[in-house]
């Protein structure tokens, strides 16, 4: 099978076609609001025989999704990995870059959307030490955020609610009206005690004087949720509405801001998600540890920093439950 479009091409082996098939019969109902699995099976199908970027990308998270099956530890990417991801992202750089036509501009958005759901998946660290923030700084520090950020971008630019022949224009139509007002619910005062008055917050605070306020809002809004198939746009809000003051002081390692970010990520790891769960769990655990190891004698921060461990001691409790034999969690007196 090949796909091509302008001087683009893409010959599929046979690997490569069950590949393809394992991403429409499998790993796209994983990685798509149920909304829109009819416009995977129909329309969105077409474009990938017709686009190869988004045929690379489609690949390269079925790939991810393969090695998150088969149980493999986190890893360098594998030959197949790097060459579908490489392909597939500077395919449609190429493309996002020089004039659009038509569906191009739907093939763009989906691939924007794969490809950042690749970006936060994967994730080199094996270990809370071997990742962000506790892992030495690097330019590539939060790409996955910079690449959310993009997708947003390229929201804009294929033009997906203005065109009428867009595919997504009525769930994008749907997504507006959310985006507006979602997540509604409680406010700051849904915040653990302490919270408020450690961020500075209060009844005047906006986006224009408090960088930490679009992101607690997000955590407020989100702390009397369960993170599910029916509620995870509304926790992806947290990324959405995240301000670039909140992002700059993430990079510098902001300990307000790293607090922020832990109960984001101890709140979703809970859906326990294959996509999310990996970045979400090892980077939470590396924040707490972070937060330990240098403002452990910072009482503010010791005390909200319990939710988010928590959180992960649940998880790896959990985790050692679940490699018990029957007969061991007798001796320990677990019941099964």
């Amino acid at each position: 099978m090949a796909t091509s479009n302008s001087n683009e091409f893409c010959q599929l082996d046979g690997k490569e076609l069950e590949l393809l098939d394992r991403f429409l019969t499998r790993t796209v109902f994983s990685i798509t609001p149920a909304k829109t699995i009819c416009l995977y099976e129909n329309e969105i199908f077409k474009l990938t025989c017709i686009y190869p970027f988004l045929m690379h990308a489609a690949l390269m998270v079925t790939l991810l999704h393969d090695r998150h099956l088969a149980t493999v530890a986190n890893t360098n990417l594998t030959a197949a990995e790097a060459f579908h991801y490489y392909q597939g992202t500077a395919l449609f750089n190429s493309k996002l870059s020089g004039p659009l036509q038509g569906f191009e501009r739907d093939a763009l958005w989906v691939a924007a959307a794969i490809l950042g759901t690749i970006s936060f998946c994967y994730i080199e660290a094996k270990t809370p030490e071997e990742a962000w923030p506790l892992k030495p700084s690097s330019s590539l520090d939060l790409n996955w955020l910079t690449l959310s950020e993009g997708k947003m971008q390229v929201w804009e630019i294929t033009q997906v609610i203005a065109r009428p022949d867009s595919i997504f224009r009525e769930l994008a139509l749907e997504h507006k009206d959310f985006s507006m007002t979602a997540p509604g619910g409680p406010g700051l005062e849904a915040l653990p005690y302490g919270f408020t008055a450690f961020y500075n917050l209060n009844a005047t605070s906006t986006v224009d004087n408090n960088p930490y306020y679009a992101a607690a809002l997000s955590v407020a809004q989100s702390m009397h949720l369960t993170c599910d198939y029916t509620t995870n746009m509304r926790f992806m809000m947290f990324i959405m509405k995240m301000q670039i003051e909140y992002k700059q002081l993430l990079l510098r390692k902001d300990p307000r801001a790293l607090l922020l970010l832990a109960y984001w990520y101890a709140k979703v790891c809970q859906f326990e998600h294959w996509w999310f769960l990996g970045r979400a769990t090892l980077e939470c655990q590396a924040i707490c540890i972070f937060l330990d190891r240098f403002h452990g004698n910072d009482a503010n921060i010791q005390a909200l920093l319990q939710f988010p461990r928590t959180i992960f001691t649940r998880s790896a409790w959990k985790s050692a439950l679940e490699d018990l034999s029957p007969d061991m969690m007798d001796e320990v007196g677990v019941l099964p």
